[in-house]
């Protein structure tokens, strides 16, 4: 099991520009928020290794969460 899991890349895909809720991704949610709530159930998991968690992003802010505050490594789509 674990040599299978260690091909396998776990993305987070996040964008800010929701038609309906506008920054969902980065509001206030239980003193987190959405994308680092996700990002740190990943993080904490026994079975996922961390450096193959991707965050798949295009706004700086995204970045800055996954990146910056986490160590994710993320790929800046256009």
């Amino acid at each position: 099991m674990v040599d299978k899991i260690n091909n396998i890349a776990f993305i987070v895909q996040a964008r800010m520009n929701s038609q309906r809720v506008p920054g969902k991704m980065l509001r206030p949610f239980a003193d987190k928020n959405l994308f680092g709530i996700i990002l740190d159930k990943l993080l904490s998991s026994n079975v996922i290794p961390s450096d193959q968690i991707y965050a798949s992003v295009y706004e700086e802010e995204l970045f800055h969460e996954a990146n910056i505050k986490r160590n994710i490594r993320t790929y800046q789509r256009s």
